[in-house]
């Protein structure tokens, strides 16, 4: 048999960037292939056991897998940013614990979440006063709220489809997600309490693509815990998202 040589491709050839993915989410994955289209960027994702229900409970138990998670990912990846992929689990687990238990494991400079990529990006923007809107239950969605309170952001409007099967927050359809925020942001607009921005939480919420649509009727920023996450990690990496049609944020 005929031996043949071979060239190998620079360690460096695309920043690489790793994403944690929880096992119900069946909408973080495309919308990433959405936002790094045409990216100098490989993105490579893992799953992480989660049960379907949403609850506070659920949400601290994958700090258990977080670690085992990010093992499975090639030996050799020596990951530029590394995502947990969980809005609401990064705000109960902690982003310097998620940090510690991925970095334990891999190789990585920079290790981020939708909770902290939201709040950078809020901040990046200037916002003093948003909307938010989310799937979660009352009590799950308070937590978020008052996260991002602390850090001295108001939120003045909210609202919530008060669902906990994550099997089903992934089915709510784009347009219903769309027509919900306008509503929201025409809701601040009456109250004559104007807004800066609306933040879409969770990871499952399918709204990558009416993004620019929210902006296009309300004339603010729209974000969503995707986009958000998608934008820090590219920052992080060193390969900043310049795109069109795709929200106001990744331009």
């Amino acid at each position: 048999m005929k031996t043949l040589d071979y060239e190998l491709l620079p360690e460096d050839d695309k920043a690489q960037l790793g994403l944690i993915v929880l096992q119900s989410d069946v909408t973080i994955e495309d919308e990433f292939r959405f936002y790094f289209e045409g990216q100098p960027v490989s993105l490579l994702t893992n799953r992480i056991p989660f049960e379907n229900e949403v609850t506070t409970e659920t949400l601290k138990q994958m700090a258990l897998h977080v670690g085992t998670t990010t093992a499975l990912f090639p030996i050799t990846s020596k990951f530029k940013a590394v995502g947990y992929g969980c809005t609401s689990g990064a705000l109960h687990i902690g982003s310097d614990e998620i940090e510690k238990l991925v970095q334990e494991h891999r190789e990585c400079a920079h290790v981020t979440n939708p909770m902290k990529a939201a709040i950078t990006a809020l901040k990046h923007i200037g916002a003093r006063n948003i909307a938010f809107l989310a799937p979660y239950s009352q009590h799950v969605a308070q937590t978020m709220i008052d996260e991002i309170e602390k850090q001295g952001i108001n939120i003045s409007h909210t609202a919530t489809y008060n669902e906990p099967q994550d099997a089903f927050v992934g089915r709510i359809s784009p347009q219903n997600i769309y027509e919900a925020s306008v509503a929201l942001c025409a809701e601040a607009a009456a109250d004559h309490q104007p807004i800066d921005a609306i933040f879409i939480a969770c990871t499952n919420m399918k709204c990558a693509t009416v993004i620019p649509d929210i902006e296009a009727e309300t004339g603010i920023y729209a974000l969503s815990s995707n986009q958000v996450l998608a934008w820090d990690m590219a920052r992080l990496a060193g390969s900043p998202l310049h795109t069109n049609n795709k929200g106001r944020l990744c331009q």
